[in-house]
């Protein structure tokens, strides 16, 4: 039976006290201390990259010195090796030029006092009142009230009917002996 309020023993004999659990790493091992106070960095070294080649340039120069075949081409970019130019303005350990700002651009804040008064609820009362105001005039307009008729396409010709088509006297010369 274990003792009370202690876990059952296990069968199996520990190291003394002045054992350490886990690696020891001889070059670096300071411990917590180290692990805390001083940080890992890494020096970027300094690597010169190669860009890619600018065939739209390479071509128009294959152009203008007058190569017509596929083997011309070749032995111009062979010879005329043209690269692409730099672009990147932040490189690894490149720096930016003063004043230059990256990202896109805050939105402005909302106005918290017109918020704050209904403004934006006054603005579209005031348009809903534009519109009911244009749109009453367009009834005027139309004509479209209590007990009035609205013109359809038959009143509007009987009040103003078409031009009647003159006859023309013209026939072709075949029928003109008949």
């Amino acid at each position: 039976q274990p003792e009370l309020g202690k876990p059952k023993r296990n069968c199996y004999p520990l190291p003394g006290p002045d054992f350490t659990y886990g690696m020891y790493m001889h070059r670096r091992d300071g411990g917590v201390p180290e692990a805390i106070g001083h940080w890992d960095s890494v020096k970027a070294k300094p690597r010169k990259r190669v860009m890619p080649r600018d065939f739209v340039t390479m071509s128009r120069g294959a152009v203008a010195e007058g190569c017509t075949k596929a083997r011309e081409f070749a032995l111009y970019y062979k010879f005329k090796d043209t690269r692409q130019i730099d672009k990147g303005i932040l490189r690894y350990g490149g720096k930016a030029p003063p004043g230059m700002t990256f990202g896109r651009p805050a939105r402005p804040p909302t106005p918290f006092f017109d918020i704050m008064q209904h403004r934006y609820k006054e603005l579209w009362m005031e348009q809903q009142r534009a519109r009911t105001i244009v749109q009453r005039e367009v009834k005027k307009k139309v004509g479209i009230f209590h007990g009035e008729v609205r013109e359809n396409r038959t009143s509007f010709l009987r009040a103003h009917p078409l031009p009647v088509k003159e006859e023309s006297f013209w026939h072709p010369q075949r029928y003109e002996k008949v």
